[in-house]
């Protein structure tokens, strides 16, 4: 069966964020960095999503994502997703024009992580809702149609800037993660909060996770 996802990291500290991941529990193949990644590439069963954690925006980490993908397309791979390092704050004006070029340049979606989000957020947004049976399902289709050219903000729940981002949106994917305890009422909470800020298309998934260290909610803003 073909992994739900290919997550690549395409360095040391990526590779280190890997290992907070259940590569088992999310139906997915993960691939380290290494001299040998590439090979590796060439050799693995590509996921119907291609996620790559990139080390930095700069011009030669992104052709290493555009390299990985291309390598997992021909090999049966689906829609890619690179995926940035965090930064402290929601980026200015000059900033996220920018990364809407290198969004261009890669020909693919950027992802970047804002505040508290992290690769590892990214990867459980996108990734768990397909692979994790939920109160809350989503048609895989509309995790797919969102991963377009264009750049998305990944937010933390609790992330005050998450408002500001909205205001922007296109499309928003919001991953309520619950745990054993939870109830409806937090994924309508969920709800009520984006649809109040935005007229964009959301796509609202509720996978159920163990107790973990993760965040209870996730949002990927598509600009």
């Amino acid at each position: 069966m073909q992994p739900v996802a290919s997550i690549v990291a395409l360095g040391g500290g990526s590779s280190q964020a890997l290992t907070q991941l259940d590569a088992t529990a999310l139906a997915c193949d993960m691939l380290s960095y290494g001299d040998d990644l590439f090979r590796r590439l060439k050799r693995a069963e590509a996921g119907s999503l291609l996620i790559l954690l990139a080390e930095n925006g700069h011009e030669p980490a992104l052709a290493a994502a555009v390299k990985a993908a291309s390598i997992l397309r021909r090999r049966g791979g689906g829609e890619a997703a690179v995926v940035l390092p965090s930064i402290p704050a929601l980026p200015g004006p000059r900033a996220r024009h920018r990364l809407e070029r290198a969004a261009q340049q890669i020909g693919g979606c950027l992802m970047q992580p804002v505040g508290a989000a992290s690769w590892t957020d990214a990867v459980r947004c996108i990734v768990e809702p397909l692979a994790v049976f939920g109160l809350i399902g989503v048609d895989p289709r509309e995790i797919h149609g969102l991963l377009r050219t264009r750049l998305a903000l990944l937010h933390l729940w609790d992330d005050a800037s998450l408002d500001s981002s909205l205001q922007d949106a296109r499309d928003v994917l919001v991953s309520c993660r619950l745990r054993p305890s939870a109830t409806l009422r937090e994924v309508d909470a969920a709800a009520t909060r984006v649809r109040t800020a935005t007229a964009a298309r959301l796509v609202l998934a509720g996978p159920e996770v163990p107790r973990d260290e993760g965040p209870d909610a996730i949002a990927a803003v598509f600009l």
